[in-house]
């Protein structure tokens, strides 16, 4: 049994039905929930022959949020019948340049197709949302080379494979159903796909946008105990516009290529997390604080969830436990806030600059990963005639445990570096990023390594 390195909660599954879903409950009130009126109903306006409004208009290929376009007016409707279905295709090529294992130069893609169902809006259950996902990926990374300890090419070590690198023709990754039965709270379960937890305005986009480095995507101390793809449920409540609240348990074994019903019996998670959104005078930030508790689990051994790294524990405990908390904020805009920040989508909301910074720590006698922290700068949009132009760049440190098996391997227990990137805009529906990281390696007798790479990401 091995596990993935994933993020650090399994509850992302419920992100957009946070957004698509609660706040149609607020602006559309379901059956059971309309808000209250007083007064005399208006009569109804007498009917007249009103032709049917046209579809808007084709954006060019320059212009288009998706290259696909809106299907000639049918993805409009689709949406408002509470339809939407997305693909990304990310593409990259990475090499070591300097330091590492090996210095190569790899090329990789990857599919994402993801589809999100409003049952509300489709007429067929009020507060009900469906999600599913499906993953293709082809090609090699520099995963293996790299001499890291986690992934320094994200989207292409996702889904989880032994060996890593492996073909994967599809994979149903999510498939999860939410059901909403107030304004404030909802219930989720299935197969939950937790990449998208932890979500920071500057330090997100599974590795398609953003970083590419996994220390800027998760916080490494979830990497024992939350796998990237596997079966679950939970609670989430929304106590305020700008709270939100997650409580999930999830199978401690990834099953991003298989159902997941195997798994039972093979060890638990639980994680709970708050997500909090301020402001500090008219600036946007926020904040997550999280928790972990895993049991009845072969911890002993991690496999290729740590990637690249051996692992035997000091001793033979079933459970175990990781703190860990994340934050950003703006600290200029040029863009005025209209609402809560999406802090998901992997693209900041306003033009401007911000900071941003994870740190956890975790039960030393069972996690390998015994503390981690990360921060750093980014934005959007500081470039005149560029608005749509991201960038960042980021520093981390992560501490293994002492363990005997890492002294004997010669691996070292500090591990630091940083990652830079810049993407340009070349549409609104795709993006070039140019990426430089520098990052110690895991084993001794390796140099620093240099990794240079670039990504592609096209939206359909």
């Amino acid at each position: 049994m091995h596990r993935v390195h994933a993020v650090s909660i399994a509850s992302a599954c419920v992100a957009p039905a946070l957004l698509l879903g609660a706040g149609v409950w607020a602006q559309d009130a379901a059956p059971g929930f309309e808000p209250a009126t007083t007064g005399p109903s208006p009569a109804p306006a007498p009917a007249a022959d009103v032709a049917p409004a046209a579809p808007p208009p084709e954006l060019g290929l320059l212009e288009r949020e998706r290259l696909l376009g809106n299907w000639w007016g049918a993805r409009t409707k689709l949406a408002e019948s509470g339809i939407r279905f997305e693909i990304d295709w990310t593409q990259t090529i990475q090499g070591v340049v300097g330091g590492g294992r090996e210095r190569e130069w790899e090329y990789g893609g990857s599919l994402d197709y993801l589809l999100n169902i409003d049952l509300g809006k489709a007429g067929l259950v009020p507060g009900g949302f469906l999600r599913a996902r499906g993953e293709s990926r082809y090609g090699d990374s520099v995963n293996g080379i790299s001499g890291a300890v986690l992934p320094v090419d994200t989207r292409g070590f996702f889904p989880l494979t032994s060996p890593i690198d492996d073909e994967i023709p599809i994979a149903l990754t999510e498939l999860t159903y939410t059901q909403f039965f107030a304004p404030w709270v909802g219930v989720f379960a299935g197969k939950l796909q937790t990449l998208d937890g932890d979500p920071n305005e500057f330090a997100s986009g599974r590795g398609a946008r953003q970083f590419m480095n996994s220390h800027f995507i998760f916080e490494s101390v979830t990497a024992l105990t939350v796998p990237y793809s596997t079966l679950g449920g939970g609670v989430v409540l929304l106590p305020s516009e700008n709270i939100t609240i997650l409580s999930t348990v999830m199978n401690s074994t990834d099953s991003s290529t298989t159902s997941g019903f195997d798994d039972f019996g093979d060890g638990w998670t639980w994680t709970t997390e708050l997500r909090a959104q301020y402001t500090l005078g008219t600036l946007p930030g926020g904040m997550n604080l999280g928790v972990i508790y895993a049991a009845d689990g072969a911890f002993q051994t991690i496999g290729g969830r740590l990637g690249l790294l051996p692992f035997v524990a000091r001793d033979t405990e079933d459970s175990t436990w990781a703190v860990y908390w994340s934050g950003w904020q703006y600290l200029v805009t040029l863009d005025e806030p209209t609402g809560p920040i999406r802090v998901d989508d992997g693209v900041p909301d306003l033009r401007g600059l911000g900071l941003f910074a994870r740190a956890g720590f975790a039960d030393d006698d069972t996690n390998p990963v015994e503390v981690s922290v990360s921060g750093g700068l980014g934005g959007r949009g500081l470039v005149p005639t560029r608005g749509r132009d991201t960038f960042g760049v980021g520093v981390f440190y992560t501490r293994l445990q002492e363990l005997r098996g890492f002294q004997l391997g010669g691996i070292d227990r500090d591990s630091v570096g940083g990652e830079g990137y810049y993407t340009l805009a070349i549409t609104p529906a795709m993006d070039l990023t140019l990426n430089l990281q520098v990052l110690s390696t895991a084993f001794d007798g390796l140099d620093t390594a240099t990794i240079l790479g670039f990504r592609l990401n096209m939206r359909f």
